[in-house]
């Protein structure tokens, strides 16, 4: 395979969304392709994550929580991409952390290209990540699923009406509890690593949990990227409902 292809990066801060699209600028010759599949397949390894690959290649993807994601593990991209997204997310993360208006921030996005080899595009140069799906019985997935509902209820008992900056920390963090719920109880035991991600972040930015319950819920977050662990995470969500009920508000 010969040739190289334009790489279009668009990032927009507010959402933590990353997508991109891939322009082949030099074909070369297409007897290169002799002998591979010649379908567009679109897959989701995971709740975060869409690709799109054709010819074995990568043409277009979407990823939710990427900036969380990344500072956590490696994306399920194409290793040359690295390098372009990694200053792509930092320069733009950067450029609106000054910002004040709100809707500035939100309507905030950026672009940048890379020019790669073909061959760096293809499915055999993204990581080999775990599995992210797996067979999940409906009453253990809707006992997760109403676990993580709860916690997100939970939390927001922990913030005085008065305190609008931990109000809003509390905010997100439930909304992406709940994101976690839904997506464990109706996308069949597909597994949202870059959600878990925000969710981590979003915890340790307020003051919400003590040292010990904040070790407790990062721990559960991780088990929630491995479905075989999910069993333990139920568990550990469990426990942790039980001591929040059971423990003062703050530290």
């Amino acid at each position: 395979m010969s040739g190289t292809a334009l790489v279009t990066l668009r990032y927009r801060p507010a959402a933590d969304v990353l997508s991109g699209q891939v322009s082949f600028a030099d074909l070369g010759d297409l007897g290169d392709l002799a002998g591979e599949s010649t379908a567009t397949i679109e897959e989701s390894p995971d709740a975060d994550t869409t690709l799109v690959w054709s010819h074995n290649r990568l043409q277009s993807f979407q990823i939710v929580f990427a900036a969380a994601r990344a500072s956590v593990g490696p994306l399920p991209l194409p290793q040359s991409l690295f390098p372009t997204i990694e200053t792509l997310i930092i320069t733009t993360l950067h450029a609106v952390d000054g910002v004040r208006d709100p809707l500035v921030r939100l309507r905030a996005k950026a672009e940048a290209t890379a020019e790669l080899p073909l061959q760096s595009l293809t499915r055999e140069h993204a990581p080999q990540l775990g599995p992210h799906r797996q067979a999940l019985d409906r009453r253990r997935a809707t006992q997760l699923s109403h676990a993580l509902s709860q916690l997100a209820d939970a939390v927001h008992t922990r913030v005085p009406a008065d305190d609008v900056v931990e109000a809003l920390h509390t905010d997100h963090l439930a909304r992406l509890l709940r994101e976690l719920s839904s997506t464990i109880q109706h996308q069949h035991g597909t597994t949202s690593p870059g959600t878990t991600a925000a969710a981590r972040v979003a915890a340790r930015a307020g003051d919400t949990f003590s040292v010990g319950e904040l070790a407790t819920l990062e721990q559960t977050l991780t088990a929630l990227d491995d479905p075989a662990s999910w069993p333990r995470a139920s568990t550990s969500l469990h426990h942790l409902l039980l001591g929040m009920q059971r423990s003062q508000p703050h530290r």
